[in-house]
């Protein structure tokens, strides 16, 4: 189950894993609404089937909200007929959890879980949607503490990229380049990161923001857009929209950043950057301060002056902990090798189903 047609980092991990079930001998089908993702699945050979689009719709809140319960009625009935024989349903997301506890399938409903729930609200639709999860998967150890309290049985699974991977050249670019690989809404900080970049006294350093944008956050993507035109920014930074090979886009960059101001879970996109020996700062809350550990410069969330600092300490030694003997190469390689991630959730997901069958 996907509460979003879009392709961000959780549906990429998500598409990944239905891959390596499929190429393991699984039969799959997805709960995913129209969008990029039924294409991604559709390529992986895993079956799209239709579903309502699980996030907040935009206007009024009241409203709003009567529409997505009215969404969540209508995909509780698909989950009922969907997983009629399925031996396990996997829901990726926070978003589709009230569908799944409307639905209540007789088979084992395990949890992909990719947010650090910390915000109120949603630790209250957690509260509600909590005994409708027989397993919950958490991409780091800050996920499975957060949602400790609620009683659910966890186990976590990091984020995985391919190995063994070319790294990036051992000369950095020149001019240098500031990538950041997220979806562009609020929390995942890109406006901290422009702030950072015009504080900085590089009038030829560029800024590539790489991703794709939700609906909802068409406000705050005209902000960003806005903010890039100002003069002490205008003409340097690209958005580069959804990239189908991120990586190859990242050898391009002299540094990549993940400058959330909410708590990441487990980024894909650091780990993705340690896998080729790019220089990464990020900031220091969520799955980064474990997935990173040393490997990377850590700054406080939402503070422009610290990124900017960091950045400049890259830039004064661009070619430290960068390229083929880049220590964070080896961190991958032990930890987040995808081959190893993939293996260990195909495994989880065997012996519930299998218990479910005995």
């Amino acid at each position: 189950m996907s509460h979003t047609g879009l392709a961000s980092g959780a549906e990429r991990v998500m598409v990944r894993a239905l891959r390596a079930a499929v190429e393991d001998g699984w039969q799959v089908a997805c709960l995913s609404p129209e969008g990029p993702l039924a294409t991604d699945l559709k390529s992986v050979g895993a079956l799209p089937l239709s579903f309502p689009d699980l996030m907040l719709p935009g206007g009024p809140r009241p409203i709003a909200m009567a529409r997505l319960l009215a969404r969540w009625v209508g995909a509780a009935i698909r989950v009922q007929r969907s997983s009629a024989q399925a031996d396990v349903v996997v829901v990726n997301g926070l978003a589709a959890l009230p569908a799944l506890r409307l639905s209540r399938p007789s088979c084992p409903v395990v949890w992909l879980v990719h947010d650090v729930v910390v915000r109120r609200d949603r630790r209250a639709l957690l509260r509600w949607c909590s005994g409708a999860v027989d397993l919950a998967v958490c991409v780091s150890q800050s996920v499975a503490e957060a949602i400790a309290p609620f009683g659910m049985a966890t186990t976590v699974v990091h984020n995985g990229t391919p190995w063994p991977t070319d790294p990036v050249p051992a000369e950095p670019p020149s001019p240098p380049v500031v990538g950041c690989n997220a979806v562009l809404t609020p929390w995942k900080g890109q406006h901290v990161l422009l702030d950072a970049i015009a504080r900085m006294p590089h009038p030829d350093l560029t800024v590539e923001l790489m991703g794709g944008r939700f609906p909802k956050d068409a406000d705050y993507v005209h902000m960003l857009e806005t903010r890039a035109a100002r003069p002490d920014l205008a003409g340097r930074v690209r958005f580069l929209g959804h990239v189908t090979d991120p990586i190859a886009r990242m050898r391009s960059w002299t540094v990549a950043v993940s400058a959330s101001t909410d708590p990441e879970a487990g980024p894909l996109s650091l780990i993705e950057a340690m896998s080729i020996g790019l220089p990464a700062v990020a900031t220091a809350h969520g799955g980064a301060l474990e997935i990173m550990g040393d490997n990377g410069l850590l700054v406080p969330p939402g503070d422009p002056d610290a990124l900017a600092g960091a950045l400049e300490q890259v830039l004064d030694d661009p070619a430290r902990g960068r390229g083929v003997e880049a220590p964070s190469r080896l961190a991958v390689a032990l930890h987040f090798n995808l081959d190893g991630q993939l293996r260990l959730l195909l495994d989880t997901l065997a012996t519930l189903a299998l218990g479910r069958r005995g």
